[in-house]
């Protein structure tokens, strides 16, 4: 094995469950690399002073989890396009006395969808959420092509923002991006159906219920993907979605894409996810 001098580790709150250690262990593996990844209970209130601690204790990346994304953006000397556009970092680099920040979400998520065999290209997707999980991966959804993006949110404001702020961006990319009142769902008249409906909200830690009426999935194609990124946890959102289509997906492959990304950002290798997979029984 090599021994590298470079020293890695996630950081959240709470962080106990993290899987990011085993993962990138299994990746390092591969390629007969001796890693050294550790994980860190860190608050926001502390975020700063512990991201100066790990850099003066040598350590050359560090993944980020819930709820420090926004503070890592904030915090970052040089950014992604992805990641300035999302404002969400998740794998930070500690390179040339400067602090380098990236987000690998959506693009986790897209390559678990491709492994699916689940193509996006002009296509119709319901983004369910509009909150830092859903504008972390808008980015790599409307690189896609696909055809219209439609935000709905209980919250309907917060979802009118959201399409606002990347309205450019998805006319750049020629995609229509519109908004849908959750409530409306009950008696709406849509003259197409979704090929992809994503759950990005965590509704189900505070409540038993579907974060949106039960009746979306009577406009879900036949087949059609429902796409939870929580994982771990049969939602609720997956429950209802399971009545309409077999092909129903918890966020375990993104979190093992998004980490493959970072391990790529931090070692320019990229690990084979079939390795990681043959453990996905005994990571949960």
């Amino acid at each position: 094995m090599n021994k590298l001098n470079k020293k890695f580790a996630v950081l959240g709150h709470p962080i106990s469950h993290s899987l990011s250690p085993q993962i990138h262990s299994l990746f390092a593996k591969e390629f007969s690399i001796d890693l050294e990844y550790k994980k860190f209970d860190v608050n926001q209130d502390d975020f700063d002073e512990k991201l100066r601690k790990f850099r003066k204790e040598g350590f050359y990346g560090l993944n980020i989890t819930l709820p420090l994304k926004n503070s890592a953006f904030q915090i970052c000397d040089n950014l992604s396009e992805r990641a300035s556009l999302c404002k969400s970092v998740n794998t930070i680099t500690f390179l040339e006395n400067k602090i380098f920040g990236d987000t690998t979400d959506g693009m986790g998520l897209i390559n678990d969808l491709k492994n699916k065999a689940v193509n996006l290209k002009d296509k119709n997707i319901l983004l369910v959420g509009a909150g830092g999980s859903a504008n972390g991966i808008l980015y790599d959804l409307i690189k896609t092509k696909a055809k219209i993006i439609f935000i709905t949110n209980r919250t309907f404001s917060k979802a009118i923002k959201m399409r606002d702020y990347w309205l450019e961006f998805s006319k750049k990319n020629q995609v229509s991006l519109e908004v849908i009142e959750s409530n409306s769902f009950e008696n709406l008249n849509l003259n197409l159906n979704f090929d992809l409906i994503i759950n990005a909200t965590s509704s189900f830690l505070n409540n038993k219920e579907s974060p949106i009426s039960k009746n979306v999935f009577n406009y879900l194609n036949d087949p059609g993907v429902c796409y939870e990124l929580m994982y771990g946890y049969k939602t609720p959102f997956m429950n209802e979605a399971n009545k309409k289509t077999h092909l129903v997906f918890d966020g375990l492959g993104m979190l093992v894409e998004q980490a493959a990304e970072s391990f790529y950002i931090w070692h320019k290798l990229k690990p084979r996810i079939k390795n990681v997979k043959k453990f996905n029984l005994n990571l949960i």
